[in-house]
């Protein structure tokens, strides 16, 4: 009924997402310096939730900016 989230609970959600914290973190320190840094670690696959990047486009990316513009921060923040 609540559909392939269901397949695991929050403390194992919770548990995976922590182990994928630890691992980044640890790929970090572990690649400073280095100048043959290794792959970023892979984050657990959770049920439910496709991989890859979300979204993409075909357009150019100073068309991208000239759209982004519209959503910057004005100058009067008082």
């Amino acid at each position: 009924m609540a559909g392939p989230d269901s397949a695991w609970t929050l403390d194992a959600q919770l548990l995976a997402g922590i182990h994928d914290r630890l691992a980044e973190a640890n790929w970090q320190r572990g690649n400073a310096g280095s100048k043959s840094p290794r792959a970023r670690p892979k984050p657990i696959p959770r049920p439910g939730v496709r991989g890859g990047r979300v979204g993409g486009t075909r357009r150019a990316p100073a068309e991208v900016a000239r759209y982004l513009v519209q959503f910057a921060p004005t100058g009067g923040g008082d």
